[in-house]
């Protein structure tokens, strides 16, 4: 019997599909959650691999190199430490030499931005590839990680000679710097990996988050110090930047710290959920 109805498209039976994919999900929690965690269990093997090819393709187009991981830095803190030498702007003092503050607070910061950046950047170039293979997404996001952590390590180990020679006496806080710069890159992967579905569909998202980091960066105590009490300090990266920062000078980090620190993860996991949850609409635009 004709009902009249025109027959569906290919791309809302398409939408329908991929909606029902994501409802059994969520129908079916024990079994979302062990393909889940059998996907991470797989994520290092491949990622492993990905992040060695990576590492290989940079060397090759990059003439500098990890050079590129530190030169901004370097930069920025002598362009800032001349304008406060001749007073264009004026700086609240700080605990650490002003050359070491500033390039703390650029290592911190981009290592932060880099992360935010990550998941969306790793997921646009290997689209294709994870579209047409069975590989655990997670894979990608891993050998992200890698490359982040890598990247940290080495601006860390920079501003750990700078801060010797600077005169500053190493102190067993020092030890804890690389935790406060982990806590930034999760906190950065966490809330980038959240707008990434959405990144994936419109290009626009990418292009605000550049947009936002360029004017984020001066609401963050990065070139300055501020006070207990600012404003400055409902910027929810502060007391992670500024904390971490503060070890340097052995200075004690309040509880703003383990509340972000905490929040970030809890971010992270989140972002990875809905991420699992929206991936089948993901792979049906990518196709």
């Amino acid at each position: 019997m004709d009902t009249g109805a025109p027959p569906a498209s290919a791309e809302a039976q398409q939408n329908v599909a991929t909606i029902n994919a994501a409802t059994m999900q969520l129908r079916q929690p024990r079994a979302f959650l062990s393909a889940a965690m059998t996907d991470v269990r797989q994520a290092p093997a491949v990622g492993s691999v990905l992040f060695r090819a990576s590492l290989r393709a940079r060397h090759r187009r990059l003439w500098l190199g990890y050079a590129w991981l530190v030169l901004p830095g370097i930069l920025f803190a002598l362009i800032f430490t001349l304008i406060r030498a001749n007073r264009l702007i004026i700086m609240p003092e700080t605990l650490l030499p002003y050359p070491v503050f500033v390039l703390a607070g650029i290592y911190l910061w981009q290592s932060f931005i880099d992360a935010l950046n990550m998941p969306l950047q790793q997921f646009t170039a290997h689209r294709h590839f994870l579209a047409n293979n069975a590989v655990a997404h997670e894979a990608v996001l891993f050998a992200g990680l890698l490359d982040q952590l890598l990247n940290m390590a080495i601006r860390l180990g920079l501003l750990f000679v700078v801060a010797a020679i600077a005169g500053l006496t190493p102190m067993v806080s020092w030890l804890l710097l690389p935790l406060g710069a982990v806590l930034l890159v999760l906190f950065g992967f966490g809330l980038g990996l959240l707008v990434t579905p959405l990144g994936l569909l419109y290009d626009d998202v990418g292009r605000a988050i550049g947009l936002i980091a360029g004017f984020a960066i001066f609401l963050t105590p990065v070139f300055y110090a501020v006070p207990p009490y600012s404003l400055f300090w409902l910027n929810p990266v502060t007391p992670l930047l500024d904390g971490t920062r503060g070890w340097l000078a052995g200075v004690a980090i309040g509880w703003p710290f383990y509340l972000v620190g905490i929040i970030a993860a809890a971010i992270a996991l989140l972002a990875w959920g809905q991420y699992r949850l929206a991936r089948p609409h993901l792979l049906a635009r990518a196709g």
